[in-house]
């Protein structure tokens, strides 16, 4: 029903026709921007849609502003303008039965040429399709959604749609009939489903337009640190400062919440306010956190008295991460870069790199060269762990919003990571000033770029340094300190950075002089999960298989349980920590295991 325009042997094509497929896309297109150029094909059917190619990306000099005569039989049926329509278009319906030659001609627009063909769909006639324009909040940063479209509980169709530039999405070929439902989902932005609806044959079903409210996981709210790619790294018991805004206001209280699954754990906190670091707006306070606090990542609330009989709150999603016990000289880090996350399509490839970190025992994770920071925080909003990113040379202007000043450090126990988001040809002054004032025992880089100078290097003593841009051998060990260089070599794979007395012992795959641990784009995990009950707080007994594809063992792997209230026990692994929701309606059992090469191991939780 759709014929790929790059694979079918079907398509015929007269002019310069380039395969295009920008960053990791989904699909490759053909594009071109020779007036005259065609793509001839014969089709049987009666309705015919004609998919373009994502134009490019926003930010990014585009190419598409052509446009496509469509003609059937030698008449011409339809002119289609990239720039303002879905990427799906009608291009006929009613054709008689037989074999029709469809042909589709790029025409140049006025001084403006460039298309991008990716498939023709081809349909009896009792297909509809439905419309829909998709807009939301920071619009800026709003490319693409993924469209899942479902009857009677079945997926009938799921796809990557809007056109970016006018917001217009359509799904076509769809079996006429009713009940249907539609979900937009964009990362970082709240999923939007429809009410039910129904498809008429030769026709459009017009839902008008869908607005995406940004999530509240990417919300920052009046709070200047800690905050996403920040965070402030704490042991129980110990305390950490908060600088917010809070004029004239009283402060209610602060607390730190995290979810895990429908349970959500939330402690309050100990505080005292350093008045002497209050500025007009900015106010300042020490928090302490208590001893019985879960580990892992959390929300920080500073609850200010009420306005005119609202509440008023200063929140910082996932910026205070509580350690069981805060880094020595023997840290691991799990690294990635340059993954081109854009948009949903590659921020979907993310989430899976999540999952490994969650699941593979590193400490935290340092990510080079981001782009997109929209979907950036979606993603990352289930990460359980601290991290902390660079944006380099492909990246969307205005992520400071986000993630604030390109040049930071993050201290975690003995360990002190500068994240430092820019050229080493640029002024370093303030890293050098970071990294002087630090006492830490191991010093860590997580650059955009890795040819820091060698003396700024051996004088602060930096043990590693991480980045995913420029030439040379990846994996390098340099200067007196000696610095270890581990670099991103490919855009489907991450590295754990393993030391040892302050200094890296590992860095690559199972022994390997420079690999780092793949994860393909497309196909299945090298370590996925299959569980056995639903890990939801809805049932007693839940089960994990995690199967391990790969070469070498993972010490210390992690899995959370979500059961319903009670007292448990562990099969196959240990049991780190078990604490009840807020609501009391359930358990979140944390527990670690050993995940050996080649292999699958079993853990679970059961009532005791």
């Amino acid at each position: 029903m759709w014929i790929s325009v790059v694979d079918s042997p079907d398509v015929r094509t007269s002019g310069d026709w380039q395969v295009f497929s920008y960053r990791y896309a989904e699909k490759s297109s053909l594009a071109s921007v020779v007036d005259g150029a065609a793509l001839t094909v014969d089709v049987e059917g009666e309705t015919v849609v004609l998919r373009m190619g994502q134009q490019n990306i926003p930010v990014l000099k585009s190419s598409t502003f052509g446009r496509v005569s469509v003609e059937v039989d030698g008449a011409t049926v339809a002119d289609v303008d990239p720039v303002s329509d879905a990427l799906e278009v009608i291009v006929a319906r009613g054709l008689p039965e037989g074999r029709h030659t469809l042909r589709l001609v790029h025409r140049g627009n006025g001084d403006r040429a460039g298309c991008l063909i990716e498939q023709i769909g081809v349909f009896a006639a009792d297909v509809g399709e439905v419309g829909f324009a998709v807009v939301g909040e920071e619009q800026a940063y709003l490319v693409d959604a993924r469209v899942t479209v479902e009857r009677h509980g079945e997926t009938v169709r799921s796809s990557l749609s809007r056109n970016w530039r006018s917001g217009r999405c359509r799904l076509a070929g769809l079996p006429a009939g009713d009940t249907y439902r539609l979900r937009v989902e964009a990362m970082g932005w709240d999923a939007w489903t429809s009410d039910e609806f129904t498809v008429r044959a030769g026709e459009e079903t017009d839902l008008g337009s869908v607005v995406l409210s940004r999530a509240r996981a990417t919300r920052l709210q009046r709070v200047r640190f800690p905050a996403f790619g920040r965070p402030a790294i704490v042991a129980r018991t110990a305390s950490f400062k908060t600088r917010f805004l809070g004029y004239g206001a009283s402060i209610e209280g602060v607390r730190i919440s995290r979810s895990v699954g429908p349970a959500t754990l939330t402690r309050t906190l100990d505080f005292e306010e350093q008045r002497d670091r209050a500025f007009y707006y900015d106010r300042e306070l020490v928090a302490t956190v208590p001893e019985e606090v879960p580990p892992g990542m959390y929300d920080l609330w500073v609850d200010l008295d009420p306005e005119e009989g609202r509440p008023r709150v200063c929140r910082s999603p996932r910026s205070v991460y509580v350690s069981r016990r805060l880094l020595g000289e023997d840290p691991v880090f799990m690294t990635w870069g340059h993954l081109d996350t854009w948009g949903q399509y590659q921020a979907e490839y993310l989430s899976r790199m999540v999952e490994m970190a969650n699941l593979l025992g590193a400490n935290m994770v340092l990510i080079s060269n981001a782009t997109n920071p929209a979907y950036l925080t979606g993603v990352l909003a289930g990460l359980d762990l601290p991290y902390t990113v660079t944006f380099g040379n492909h990246q969307y202007h205005g992520h400071e919003k986000w993630f604030g000043h390109p040049v930071h450090r993050v201290d975690f126990g003995d360990v002190s990571i500068l994240n430092f988001g820019m050229a080493w040809h640029e002024d370093f002054a303030l890293a050098d000033k970071l990294l002087a004032e630090s006492d830490a025992s191991v010093k860590v880089i997580n650059g955009f770029e890795a040819n820091a100078p060698v003396e700024f290097l051996d004088r602060h003593r930096v043990s590693f340094i991480h980045d995913a841009h420029g030439p040379g051998e990846k994996v390098l060990s340099f200067g007196a300190t000696p610095t270890q260089r581990a670099g991103k070599i490919n855009a489907e794979s991450f590295r754990l950075v393993r030391f040892k007395e302050g200094r890296v012992v590992s860095c690559t795959y199972a022994g390997d002089a420079e690999a780092p641990i793949p994860l393909p784009r497309v196909g299945e995990s090298p370590i996925r999960i299959e569980w056995e009950g639903s890990n939801d707080g809805t049932e007693t007994v839940v089960r994990a298989c995690v199967a391990n594809d790969l070469l070498e063992d993972y010490p210390g792997c992690r899995l959370n349980f979500v059961v319903p209230r009670g007292e448990y026990g562990m099969e196959g692994g240990r049991m780190v920590g078990s604490w009840d929701s807020d609501d009391g309606c359930y358990t979140v059992v944390e527990a670690n295991f050993e995940l050996p090469a080649s292999s699958a191991v079993e853990v679970g939780v059961v009532p005791q």
